[in-house]
């Protein structure tokens, strides 16, 4: 198999994210240890048939991962088929006809409004460099919704205080700008006067008190970490995503908005948020309604 060449093509020309890059390279050498098993070391790409695919999905089955995940590494090798297929090569694709497994509807982790406000109002030292970088660090995840790859990757020149905005690259580089509130903006300021005072001049917006760049690694350690003394079952980055996305459409704003404003690609990976919303009004309803 030419995973190598594959892996060069999503990062250089695809521009994938390393994170999806180093997803697809598992999920594909997982597939090619399989391969190996069944054809007895050979694991050419003129082997693959729907057949032997069909076996490594049923493995996967039967060793209870989850269909989500099955999903995933069918794409990664359906991927996979389109680069040969575009490097010219003749052979017929195996995964025309494999069909991914059914997914049970994805339930989202948020954070309610109240527990929300205690979160954003729990004291912190302005005075201190990591105290009131890691307070910043949950007002823009919570305000504007972005991934925490996108919040590690902002440069200080993608901060508009005039704008009120701040611009994110998102996955394949694709770029948005998103509104700042008044507090985040206040926040953003005290954080970069700091950074002056420290004498850091690295223009990465995120960096610890010597100067380098915060990993995306290292924000989601300071995010469970704040997160710790609550009782919400994810304690990640990714929760304040949710959570942002759900309080906006709870609030009425227009789906679509919210779709632009998170960057997706597709409405229906937005429409997840409206099932959360759909809950809170049966629940208020029945607690509500008492008949005629």
């Amino acid at each position: 198999m030419k995973i190598d060449e594959f892996i060069f093509f999503l990062r250089n020309q695809r521009r994938c994210s390393e994170h999806t890059i180093i997803s697809y390279a598992t999920d594909l050498s997982q597939f090619e240890r399989k391969l190996s098993e069944l054809c007895g070391g050979d694991i050419s790409d003129e082997i693959i048939d729907e057949k032997i695919i069909r076996v490594w999905i049923m493995d996967m089955a039967e060793e209870n991962i989850s269909s989500g995940t099955i999903n995933r590494k069918i794409t990664a090798l359906r991927s996979y088929f389109k680069f040969l297929q575009m490097q010219g090569g003749k052979m017929k694709n195996p995964m025309a006809k494999i069909i991914a497994p059914k997914m049970a509807k994805r339930k989202t982790d948020f954070i309610s409004e109240d527990e929300m406000m205690k979160i954003l109002d729990e004291e912190y030292n302005a005075d201190d460099f990591d105290s009131l970088r890691n307070h910043l660090i949950i007002e823009i995840l919570y305000s504007t919704g972005m991934r925490r790859a996108e919040l590690a990757g902002l440069e200080e020149s993608d901060i508009s205080f005039y704008d009120k905005t701040v611009k994110v690259f998102g996955k394949r580089r694709k770029e948005r700008i998103i509104p700042l509130n008044e507090r985040t903006l206040e926040l953003i300021g005290k954080y970069l006067d700091m950074k002056r005072k420290c004498g850091i001049n690295n223009t990465s917006f995120l960096v610890n008190r010597k100067g380098k760049a915060l990993s995306v690694n290292q924000i989601y350690t300071i995010v469970h970490n704040i997160l710790l003394p609550y009782d919400i079952e994810k304690k990640s980055p990714h929760v304040f995503r949710h959570t942002c996305a759900t309080h906006l459409i709870n609030h009425g704003a227009e789906i679509n908005n919210v779709k632009n404003l998170l960057g997706h690609a597709s409405l229906t990976t937005t429409q997840v948020y409206t099932h959360t919303t759909i809950e809170i009004l049966k629940r208020e309803y029945k607690e509500n309604f008492k008949g005629v």
